[in-house]
């Protein structure tokens, strides 16, 4: 008598939100991390005076 078992495949739907849970963790986890580590990292620097502009 052959005994075959059978493998139930993954739950495909399980398996998206799984994928989407962790990477919005991943993405939260490095927004944190931005947002409140270290030194604030200048993002712009005041332009220069009016007179030094144009031709």
């Amino acid at each position: 008598m052959t005994y075959k078992r059978s493998r139930r495949k993954p739950d495909l739907f399980s398996l998206l939100l799984i994928v989407v849970t962790l990477g919005m963790s991943v993405t939260l986890a490095y927004q944190i991390n931005v947002y409140y580590g270290g030194a604030p990292v200048p993002i712009a620097r005041q332009g220069p005076a009016v007179g030094g502009v144009g031709g």
